[in-house]
């Protein structure tokens, strides 16, 4: 019976010793992913200069397209615009860059902060008339996420 006893002992021992060297493998191998040339991950770009640039005229096209004018305010975009509170429906609206969101990368992030956007909504006033209002947005921003691309890098607006 003491050899059993032993056995038993020697086993579950060696079985927490297994598991904390599986959990330590496991917790600290998964934080730090391996790091390509340059300190980027493979899905995370560099910032710098030439990232900066590449996404400035990538967050310049963003802005054009999401400016446009629509019948509703585009998703991912980071326009907000209260039209209900004063319409019944929207026909168009039409918007006006004052001042364009200021970029800055931290991959795998990126913002775009302190935009000034003026949106003119046209519709139909919940009275039932035509009716005309302009919104103004005076902290317009986008943020979203920041992608390694054989090209370059993608900015991916959430």
């Amino acid at each position: 019976m003491r050899r059993r006893t032993t056995w038993i002992v020697l086993a579950a021992a060696a079985a927490v010793i297994v598991a904390g060297l599986v959990w330590l493998t496991l917790s600290s191998g998964q934080s730090n992913p391996p790091r390509a040339l340059g300190g980027a991950t493979a899905d995370e770009p560099k910032a710098g200069p030439e990232a900066t640039a590449l996404a400035q005229r990538q967050l310049d096209a963003r802005l054009a397209t999401c400016t446009e004018p629509a019948a509703e305010a585009p998703e991912s975009c980071g326009i907000a615009i209260p039209w209900a509170a004063d319409f019944a429906a929207v026909e168009v609206i039409h918007y006006r860059i004052e001042k364009t969101p200021e970029l800055t990368l931290t991959p795998p992030t990126f913002r775009a902060d302190d935009g000034i956007l003026v949106a003119t909504v046209t519709g139909t006033g919940l009275n039932g008339t035509a009716k005309t209002l302009t919104y103004r947005t005076e902290n317009w921003m986008l943020r979203g996420d920041v992608r390694a691309k054989r090209a370059g890098i993608l900015l991916e607006p959430w």
